[in-house]
């Protein structure tokens, strides 16, 4: 793996670290509850796909964005 293909890998396992932590946060759930939540509901499928666009905005953002995909996918208002 080239040098920046590293760098770009380390910044997206940490970005979705610090995005689920604080999900869980936000939700009183504890990282892997979170975890659990959003791969079911397939939020974490759209972070990953669009993770280019998501680490832009503000992490309050991330997250509203997350609980609305979460939601129209079967997750329950938590």
């Amino acid at each position: 793996m080239a040098a920046e293909e590293l760098r770009e890998a380390k910044n997206r396992i940490a970005y979705t670290v610090m995005i689920v932590r604080d999900f869980g946060e936000a939700h009183h759930l504890n990282p892997r509850q979170a975890h659990n939540y959003l791969r079911r509901h397939k939020a974490m499928d759209y972070m990953e796909q669009f993770y280019d666009v998501e680490h832009t905005l503000s992490p309050k953002d991330t997250i509203a964005t997350l609980n609305d995909i979460a939601r129209r996918n079967g997750g329950q208002e938590i």
